[in-house]
C-alpha cells in the first residue's frame, strides 16, 4: 500500500525533485567516502576549522569530521519533508527547499575537501 501511494505521488514524479534528491544523496555518499578514505583513525586530534584571522581555531577527534555528511543528511531530510508537505500549495517554495538542500551538500563537500587539505 505504501509503495502504491509513492508511485502515484506527484511530488516524486517531478523531474526537478528527483534530480535534486539523487544529486544530494550522491554528494552525501561522495563526501562520506572521501572522508573515510582520506582521514584515518588516529589518536592525535585533527584540525577541523581554519580562520583567516586566527588560523586553526577548532581541533577535535578524527571521527568529528563525519559530522559533515551527517549534518548534510539531516538537512536533506528536513528540507525534503518540508518540500513534500508544501508541494501542492506552492511548487516554488518546494523547489527552493530542494535546491537549498543541494547547495548545502555542495558546500559540505567543499568543506570536507578543505579539511582533508588542512590535515595533509
Amino acid at each position: 500500500m505504501l509503495f502504491l501511494s509513492l508511485r502515484n505521488n506527484l511530488f516524486l514524479r517531478d523531474k526537478i525533485i528527483k534530480v535534486c534528491l539523487l544529486l544530494s544523496l550522491f554528494l552525501i555518499i561522495v563526501c562520506s567516502l572521501l572522508l573515510y578514505l582520506r582521514i584515518s583513525p588516529q589518536v592525535a586530534p585533527l584540525y577541523l576549522r581554519y580562520s583567516v584571522y586566527f588560523g586553526i581555531d577548532l581541533i577535535g577527534p578524527w571521527w568529528a569530521v563525519f559530522f559533515l555528511p551527517l549534518a548534510g543528511l539531516v538537512i536533506l531530510v528536513v528540507n525534503f519533508i518540508l518540500a513534500y508537505s508544501l508541494f501542492l500549495r506552492s511548487n516554488i517554495i518546494s523547489y527552493f527547499l530542494v535546491f537549498t538542500a543541494l547547495a548545502v551538500q555542495l558546500f559540505l563537500i567543499i568543506t570536507a575537501i578543505l579539511i582533508i587539505l588542512l590535515n595533509s
